[in-house]
């Protein structure tokens, strides 16, 4: 083959070759900015739920607000989320409905180096704070006493997860978690969720002061203490 013709065949095979690599990377930003309008999409969606929450109450909640406050077509909620129920559980994962594994544990999970009692005082004294720094999270806490619904049975999912996920965390951490410790664990939960809902409203329980940072700090302390017992009483 002559080098006249190898050019030629070279430069046939270019002006196919580019306009392929061309026409891929036309597609592959196409494709990226629908997952990036996506992804916008559905934060957008995720953060009106709660906007509704806040402005409206619980009752409030449904497609069309949730859409009208995102902004959005309310087909998008069934196209992203499969529907209401779907959204709610994103919106159950999301920091704005509960509090992060971070929070709790801090970013470098400096709670996890601590001994036993010492750790469940620092994340119950965290988990404290983030519930009370959530008056939405309240609101619906409180709901949930009084009535079960999809919203409800969507957050106790979000919420069941993230439990799961901290007690493995705290578990690979060396905390013991044997019958008597997450019991005693789970009642200082439910306990710290019905008080900070009270404190809403109340300054004192029983006697016990649970309006201020510093009242509950004493609590997470007598908490600790506790914990600390029932450590020391195990087998």
């Amino acid at each position: 083959m002559s080098d006249s013709e190898t050019r030629r065949l070279a430069r046939a095979a270019s002006r196919t070759t580019v306009p392929r690599v061309t026409a891929r990377k036309r597609k592959a930003k196409k494709r990226d900015a629908r997952a990036a309008r996506r992804e916008a999409t559905e934060r957008k969606l995720v953060e009106a739920v709660g906007a509704v929450l806040r402005a409206e109450g619980v009752a409030a909640v449904g497609v069309n607000a949730v859409a009208a406050a995102a902004g959005v077509d309310k087909v998008l909620i069934y196209r992203y989320f499969d529907g209401l129920e779907g959204l709610l559980k994103a919106y159950g994962r999301s920091a704005d409905f509960w509090p992060t594994l971070d929070e709790v544990l801090g970013p470098e999970r400096d709670a996890l180096a601590l001994p036993p009692a010492e750790m469940a005082r620092v994340i119950l004294r965290r988990y404290a704070a983030a519930l009370r720094g959530r008056p939405v999270t309240l609101d619906l806490l409180a709901w949930e006493c009084v009535e079960r619904n999809p919203l409800t049975v969507a957050l106790e999912e979000a919420r069941d997860q993230w439990s799961d996920g901290l007690l493995e965390e705290v578990a690979a951490a060396g905390f013991p978690l044997g019958p008597r410790t997450g019991a005693i664990v789970a009642l200082f939960a439910a306990a710290t969720n019905y008080l900070a809902v009270r404190g809403r409203e109340l300054r004192i329980f029983s006697a016990v002061p649970i309006a201020e940072d510093d009242h509950w700090d004493f609590l997470a302390t007598v908490m600790g203490d506790a914990v600390a017992g029932v450590l020391a009483s195990e087998p």
